[in-house]
């Protein structure tokens, strides 16, 4: 009878320990992660170069992920077709460092059909300066096509430097 209490409370005792640690399974399986937001969420005016020439860019960028950008060159020019505004999504790869994608619709001309364009970014940002720096790749595809899914080919590269705008800023 001893030896059966005996096993009986080191049983309880053992399962006490382990119960709470297995019932809490994110506690252990939770991974450190790096988070951003607070250094990249704002407005940018950056300055673009690359096959397209120079152009300027306003670039907001929500503390949810999101993005949204204008540019000076969407009413179009000679080598690219005029396009609406710029939409897409982000996400942290590190402290200071993002990925995203933005979609937006190049709109049809006497001698172009209208297409979708998809920017893929790398940007890294120095939140001490309000600084952004990025390089781009973009693609356009087909209206029925599915830009998220389908892959075409580069259409073109470009760079960006930007500088975060601050509210009631003066010079």
């Amino acid at each position: 009878m001893k030896i059966r209490n005996a096993l009986t409370l080191l049983t309880i005792c053992v399962l006490s320990v382990t119960i709470p640690n297995m019932v809490n399974l994110h506690k252990v399986l939770a991974q450190p992660t790096t988070d951003c937001r607070k250094l990249v969420t704002g407005t940018y005016l950056t300055t673009n170069s690359g096959d397209f020439g120079s152009f300027r860019s306003v670039i907001t960028f929500t503390q949810d992920g999101n993005f949204f950008a204008t540019d000076s060159i969407q009413s179009g020019t000679s080598s690219i077709q005029p396009f609406g505004n710029i939409q897409g999504s982000w996400k942290c790869i590190s402290d200071r460092e993002i990925t995203a994608t933005s979609l937006n619709f190049d709109y049809p001309t006497a001698t172009l059909p209208g297409s979708i364009g998809r920017g893929d970014f790398r940007a890294t940002f120095d939140p001490k300066n309000g600084i952004v720096q990025a390089t781009s790749t973009l693609r356009f595809y087909n209206l029925n096509a599915n830009p998220l899914n389908d892959d075409a080919p580069v259409a073109g590269m470009f760079t960006f430097t930007g500088q975060r705008v601050k509210a009631g800023q003066e010079h």
